[in-house]
């Protein structure tokens, strides 16, 4: 394997890396969002209305699932690298 082959390799999955570390954010951020409005309807739930609340947490739910979904795939596109750049390595490419 020539050396810009390698090298698209190892940027490839920085890239990775990089889209990995930011869904964790975006994860996280649904997570404690979620948790903010469950604690918010612990105290208020007769002053709101229940059912936008519950669209609202709904929605936020739906997008979280959607990160966990992305970010599988992220993962195991950069498992699959990982794979690549092993192999590499061991034919002494790398």
């Amino acid at each position: 394997m020539e050396a810009s082959a390698i090298n698209d390799v190892g940027l490839k999955y920085g890239e990775f890396v990089a889209e990995e570390n930011v869904l964790i954010q975006r994860v996280e951020v649904c997570r404690k969002i979620i948790e903010v409005i469950l604690k918010y309807l612990s105290e208020q739930a007769d002053a709101i209305h229940i059912l936008t609340a519950e669209d609202i947490v709904t929605s936020i739910h739906t997008m979280h699932q959607d990160l966990e979904i992305e970010l599988l795939h992220v993962r195991l596109e950069k498992s699959l690298l990982e794979n690549k750049i092993s192999i590499l390595q061991a034919d002494g490419n790398i």
